[in-house]
């Protein structure tokens, strides 16, 4: 059965992602749509995301992991399973791009996360949140989540959480997710 908190974040999150206007995409993927406000930064590929570029926000489904096996033993398996999951939401993005009247415009994808770093190859570019208020804030909130969502991943340690911004630009997740480059990784590892 699950506890009274358990139902109090599943409320809390459904009213979140209302208030946020975030729409689901996929199984595992949903999108939250913003300008960006800061300073120009420079991505991993030449590009570059200035204030008032249109920015899809990356946020996951949790409901997608609710048959996630819930012994740590299994961790691996969950694992891959999300890898799995990632991979073809990634390369489902990148063939319906032109097609989501509101992906037409975003300049790049967005998302922070505790999970640890790593997706360059991928064509992520991925940065270290400055200690801050709100990065001790997001901590705790990944904290609450592993614990509430995921405890097998919780008792894994959850000392290391340290939260990480994603960004992918649309030119990178064309050239590592289309249909052409998943015929090429395929043939490569022939």
């Amino acid at each position: 059965m699950k506890s009274t908190f358990h139902r109090f974040m599943c409320w809390y999150d459904a009213y979140w992602r209302r208030k946020h206007k975030v729409e689901k995409f996929d199984e595992l993927l949903s999108f939250s749509f913003e300008r960006f406000s800061g300073e120009r930064k420079v991505m991993n590929d030449g590009s570059w995301v200035e204030p008032g570029d249109y920015l899809a926000i990356i946020h996951f489904n949790r409901e997608c992991f609710t048959n996630s096996s819930a012994g740590s033993q299994h961790y691996i398996r969950n694992a891959l399973r999300f890898r799995k999951l990632l991979l073809t939401s990634f390369r489902q993005l990148a063939r319906d791009l032109d097609q989501h009247e509101k992906l037409v415009n975003v300049k790049v994808f967005h998302g922070v996360s505790w999970l640890p770093p790593h997706g360059e190859k991928l064509g992520f570019y991925i940065e270290r949140l400055p200690d801050s208020t709100l990065t001790l804030i997001r901590k705790f909130y990944f904290t609450v989540l592993l614990k509430v969502f995921f405890p097998h991943v919780s008792a894994l340690g959850s000392n290391s959480i340290q939260p990480h911004a994603y960004w992918l630009t649309r030119e990178s997740l064309l050239k590592n997710f289309s249909v052409e480059a998943s015929a090429h990784e395929l043939a490569s590892q022939k």
